[in-house]
């Protein structure tokens, strides 16, 4: 039994697995974490994990950005329910993540706003909370901020541990909010860039880059980001080409 004055929160998770976001059957379980207020001590705060499978009430996104200051693992909120995030990316991840922020960061700044990676905090809605790889964030600077106030451009780096219904509930989530722009999927070791961008008419469009000298115009921050760029130091494979079958041939040769 849980009792007070500690605060039950959701973490949703697939038995055996530990990954970022996963499909159904979900297993709904109580933590027992650290108050968002009052007084604890240093070691309390360490945000000490009582499982119990029962049902609570989803977390919002402003309580849950106070909860997060004081956790020591990552962790992301989808339709109120915290996730963990994947720890311990693959180098090809961090160097492609690292790239693009050094790559656009001057850009960037020319037009006043900032680049950051993965502790900058997007809200999807009153019950999201999503940390991109990488955020161009064009609103006012705010030393205290804990998220982004305009979020013009987020990019997600893929990794093993991201699942296919991962980066699609992301995609929805981020093409919800107004001031997103630009959308970025990147895959690290394979040479594949997708961008979903929103036109003046709110319409969202995709394009498509799979060759190192292909280049992504950002007209939202007076540049352009070359693929080389993006895997710069690293040696991507390309993606194969889909062909279609020649039945006229197949039938000839029968």
């Amino acid at each position: 039994m849980l009792s007070d004055p500690v605060r039950p929160i959701l973490v949703a998770f697939r038995r055996g697995q530990d990954r970022r976001f996963f499909s159904t059957p979900w297993q709904v379980a109580i933590v027992r974490a650290v108050p968002v207020d009052g007084v604890q001590s240093k070691a309390d705060r360490k945000g000490r994990f009582e499982m119990a499978v029962a049902k609570h009430e989803p977390m919002s996104a402003d309580r849950f950005l106070a909860w997060i200051q004081i956790q020591e693992e990552r962790y992301e909120l989808a339709d109120g329910l915290v996730v963990r995030m994947m720890a311990g990316a693959k180098e090809s991840h961090n160097v492609v993540t690292t790239n693009i922020v050094v790559s656009l960061a001057p850009h960037a700044k020319r037009h006043g706003c900032r680049t950051t990676s993965s502790d900058t905090a997007v809200r999807t809605g009153p019950s999201g909370i999503r940390f991109p790889d990488v955020v161009v964030d064009c609103g006012a600077p705010d030393a205290n901020a804990k998220e982004a106030s305009r979020p013009t451009i987020v990019v997600e780096v893929s990794s093993p541990g991201t699942l296919t219904t991962d980066l699609a509930d992301k995609l929805e989530e981020y093409r919800g909010r107004d001031d997103i722009r630009v959308i970025a999927l990147v895959e690290p070791d394979v040479v594949s860039v997708r961008v979903y961008r929103r036109d003046p008419n709110g319409i969202w469009s995709i394009e498509k880059y799979d060759e190192l000298a292909d280049t992504i115009d950002l007209p939202e921050i007076g540049t352009h980001l070359p693929l080389s760029e993006i895997y710069d130091t690293l040696t991507p494979k390309q993606r194969p080409e889909l062909r279609m079958a020649d039945h006229t041939t197949d039938a000839a040769t029968r």
